[in-house]
Formats: C-alpha cells, sequence, structure tokens
C-alpha cells in the first residue's frame, strides 16, 4: 500500500487520541480497496490506476470527515451557502483557530517515520494488526449499549412528558412585580472560567444562583423556544418545530395572570429566522422597533447588533407608557456571539479571541448593571431573570474546536442562570446569591415564576425564597441538538451522533 499505510497508521493514532471514532466496516473495506492489485494486462490500466488513486483520495477525505465529530457534510454545507452567510473574516478566524499545532506536528512524524522506513518496513501487517486490536475493543465497549442509550432517552423523555408548571391565581393582598427575562447568547460557566469571571463581582448581586443549569441545546432558536416552553418538561428537539399544548407556553400564561407581555431584541432577528420561530413556536409578541438606536456592533454575518442598554431602556419607557399594571419583558440580546465586533474595529477577527470575549463580557455586564439601576428607579417591583442561551465554546475541546457547538457538550450547555428581586418591599435577603447546584433546567423558570406569582416575594417580613428552591423540580442531564444527543447516566456522558450509534466520552471530551 505503499504511503497510504500513514493514513492508517495515523487515524489509530487519532482515534486512540479521541479526536475521531475508527468504523470498523468502512476502514476494512478500504484496505481491502487497497489490496486488491489491478491486473497487468488490464486495458487502460495505467489510467485506471490513476482513477484509483484519485478516488482513494476523495474516499480518505469522506470516511475521515464521516469519523470526525465534525457536523455532517450536509450541515457544514448548509450553514456556508445560507442567505446569512458568515463573513470571510469569521471563517478565516475559525479556521486559525481550530488548528491544533501539537497534533498536527505528531501527524507529520509519524508521516516521516513511514517515509523513512518504506523500503525497510512492510506496515500493511501493522495496519490489519491493529485493526484488530480496534475490532476486539469495539466488541468489548458495543455490547448492549445502542438499547441502553436508547431505553434510557425514552424513558426520560416519557417522564418530561407528564411534568408541567401550573400557574395560579395570587394569594389576597400579594403585590404585582414585573417580570424581566433578559436571554443572553454564547456565556457558558465553562467560558466564564477562561477569561477569569466565573467569581466576578456581577453575580453576587442576585438572589438566586444556579451553577448547574442545562441549557439542553446549543443554538438560539431552540434555546428561546425552550424557555418560552418552560411550562412543561424537556421535549425532543424534533418537538420544538411542532405545536406544543397549550399549557406549555411561559408568555400564554403569564398574559392569562393579566400580564401585558412584549418582545426585544438587540438584533434584528433575521438569521435562522429567530423573529419568526419564537413568535409562533414560542408565542412571543412581534418586537419592539429598533428605530433611533445605536448600532452597537456587527455580527458574524455583518448584521447589525444595537446597543443593549438602549433596547432595554426603550422598553421600560414604552413599558411605563403602556399603564399596565404588570409587564413582562422577553429580551434577546447577542452582542456576545461568536464573530460580532465592534462598529469601526478594522482586522477584528486578529484580536486574542479570549481578550475580544473578556471584554465583551465586562461590557455587557456593565450595561445590565445600568438596566438594573434604571428598574429601580422605575419604583416598580421586578423579578429578573438572567438567562443565557447557550455557551461560546471559547475553548472548545478534545473532540469539538473553538467555536463550533454542533455537539452539546456540557462546557457549552452549563449555563450561568439567576435569579434578582429589584423592589422597595422585599424583606431582608441574604448579602450573597443562595447557591443552586443540582442539575436544573428550563422548567426551574416557570416554576419560579408561577411560584413568586402565587405568593410575591415583595411586601414580607421574612424571606420565602428558601422555601420555594427547596422545591425546584430537577431534570436530569440530557442535551440535544438536531441528530446529536448527549445523556448522562451515572458519572458518564453518552454520545449519539451522525453514525446513529452511543458512544462513551472519555472525560478529556466534556471538559
Amino acid at each position: 500500500m505503499g504511503m497510504w499505510n500513514f493514513y492508517f497508521l495515523g487515524e489509530f493514532y487519532l482515534y486512540f487520541r479521541g479526536f475521531i471514532r475508527f468504523n470498523l466496516l468502512l476502514n476494512a473495506l478500504f484496505l481491502v480497496f487497497f489490496l486488491l492489485p489491478l491486473p497487468m494486462d488490464l486495458p487502460f490500466r495505467k489510467f485506471l490506476k490513476i482513477l484509483k488513486s484519485l478516488t482513494s483520495v476523495v474516499c480518505a477525505l469522506l470516511l475521515l470527515w464521516y469519523e470526525s465529530w465534525l457536523p455532517s457534510l450536509g450541515t457544514a454545507f448548509d450553514f456556508l451557502t445560507a442567505r446569512e452567510a458568515p463573513s470571510l473574516e469569521y471563517i478565516f478566524r475559525f479556521l486559525m483557530n481550530s488548528i491544533n499545532f501539537l497534533e498536527l506536528g505528531i501527524l507529520l512524524i509519524i508521516f516521516a517515520f513511514c517515509f523513512a522506513l518504506r523500503k525497510r518496513i512492510i506496515f500493511t501487517p501493522i495496519v490489519i494488526f491493529l485493526m484488530l486490536i480496534v475490532l476486539l475493543i469495539t466488541l468489548r465497549s458495543h455490547t448492549g449499549q445502542q438499547e441502553d442509550g436508547d431505553r434510557y432517552l425514552d424513558s426520560f423523555y416519557q417522564s418530561e412528558m407528564k411534568r408541567t408548571v401550573h400557574f395560579q391565581k395570587p394569594n389576597p393582598g400579594s403585590p404585582d412585580f414585573d417580570i424581566v427575562l433578559i436571554h443572553i447568547c454564547s456565556l457558558a460557566w465553562d467560558d466564564l472560567k477562561a477569561i477569569g469571571m466565573d467569581k466576578d463581582p456581577f453575580f453576587s448581586q442576585f438572589d438566586i444562583l444556579f451553577t448547574n443549569f442545562n441549557s439542553v441545546t446549543a443554538y438560539s432558536n431552540p434555546s428561546a423556544i425552550r424557555l418560552l416552553r418552560s411550562n412543561c418538561g424537556q421535549q425532543r428537539h424534533k418537538d420544538l418545530y411542532d405545536a406544543a399544548p397549550e399549557g406549555c407556553y411561559l408568555l400564554d400564561s403569564l398574559r392569562a395572570e393579566g400580564y401585558r407581555t412584549f418582545t426585544a431584541l438587540d438584533h434584528d432577528g433575521v438569521y435562522g429566522h429567530f423573529t419568526e420561530q419564537v413568535m409562533a413556536l414560542g408565542k412571543a409578541d412581534p418586537p419592539l422597533k429598533t428605530d433611533g438606536i445605536a448600532i452597537q456592533e456587527y455580527d458574524f454575518d455583518d448584521s447589525p447588533i444595537f446597543d443593549d442598554l438602549q433596547v432595554l431602556e426603550k422598553w421600560l419607557d414604552a413599558r411605563q407608557k403602556s399603564g399596565a399594571e404588570k409587564a413582562a419583558l422577553y429580551f434577546n440580546a447577542i452582542t456576545l456571539h461568536s464573530g460580532s465586533h465592534r462598529v469601526g474595529v478594522k482586522d477584528w477577527w486578529k484580536i486574542d479571541r479570549e481578550t475580544h470575549y473578556k471584554d465583551s463580557v465586562q461590557e455587557l455586564f456593565k450595561n445590565i448593571e445600568k438596566f438594573f439601576v434604571d428598574l429601580s428607579s422605575s419604583g416598580r417591583n421586578v423579578v429578573v431573570a438572567f438567562v443565557p442561551e447557550h455557551g461560546m465554546a471559547l475553548r472548545g475541546s478534545s473532540i469539538q474546536a473553538p467555536d463550533l457547538r454542533d455537539i452539546p457538550l456540557p462546557p457549552i450547555t452549563i449555563i450561568p442562570v439567576a435569579i434578582k428581586l429589584i423592589g422597595n418591599g422585599l424583606p431582608a435577603l441574604p448579602s450573597h446569591p443562595v447557591i443552586v447546584s443540582k442539575p436544573v433546567s428550563w422548567m426551574t423558570v416557570s416554576y419560579l415564576l408561577a411560584s413568586f406569582i402565587k405568593e410575591a416575594p415583595f411586601g414580607k417580613e421574612h424571606s420565602t425564597l428558601d422555601t420555594v428552591i427547596e422545591h425546584i423540580p430537577e431534570t436530569p442531564y440530557v442535551s440535544e441538538n438536531e441528530g446529536i444527543r448527549i445523556i448522562k447516566v451515572g458519572k458518564d456522558y453518552w454520545f449519539y451522533g451522525k453514525d446513529k450509534k452511543w458512544t462513551k466520552l472519555s472525560p478529556l471530551a466534556v471538559k
């Protein structure tokens, strides 16, 4: 097989390092394809030999992509050819950040070794021997694996279908309060740790802080739909794009309790049909107009991102003028999205990612703190839920490059959710937030709001937060994007992807 042995040895190295999965059947067929010689007397043998070499290159690349943790080719093609395609600068920065120079160097050493000893050592028996080792590993690890993963997931979703948060009328004399849902794109605990902000003072001003909240998904649209349907238990990804039972819609429940609801975005809502989907699938209101609001940044596709604080202040003004007794806002912000860049900043893709991200997070936190001051000055009681959509994937992992979120790993889906109470009639609260570390997800948001509506935390002598927190519904870790699933069973994480098989992930893969 000549230097094609390097391809297989390189694959074995990547497999044992956890960078790819090894498809034994396809690799065995590929190996047989190489070992079958072309008869010497075959017509057009030279042409067929060239054709075989070209076919081998194409098959090798397709096989390597299939075995990788990358999205399917169809998904990648759709992303790159979409109407709102990423800018060339974004693609350049992504490619530069995706290269692992250490592993590339090791592969070059393996290549040099094969090249230097190609006339002294026959590598093909070594390739066949390693393939047999992979066969033994595969047989040992896959026994019952597929059925167990499917059974666990089916049981989880059957259980989730039975869970619903019911909103009840407020207790007599319970004071009114506004609700503000701040839904932030691209912010996970892992991202904050990467930039040294996981213990930032910003979080100390909240009353409840969740350290093990699972966003389930790693993309904006399904995250928004899940939040806006958080009255019900976790749905399968594919079910998000069908109508949910009437009782599942959070904003509908708030409207039934007398809330005037609003939607505001710091972007145009065009990419991925975001506005259309949150209105149709989450029953959100048409977003407030952004006329007169300054453009703060441009997104990865060069669409405008408006000044967060100005958008929030515009809503507050509209809320005051509405005369509503109580109001609720769903606000979606994408200022932290990968590829976003300040107006007027040239060569933004050359700036260190972590430095740029940290500056953006600090600016966002500063704007939100200013908005809290505005809310406090309004004289109204307010419950604020700070809820990221998903993480940034700032650091990446051994199976997924930075900026890629196709695989919804825990470092991407474990997000910093926090609740803040603003008002004049609050009882004495702890100086630091109450930390909730048990596994929870979107139903927690609806549960807290329903609890507060029934018995408002305002106008009381003593805080009732401990009682409310004690009964927060737990949700086992299951995350899901389209065609991709991650489940946690015991201490182990399992992956289901484009090969339609369950694979146990190494600890390095989920860090």
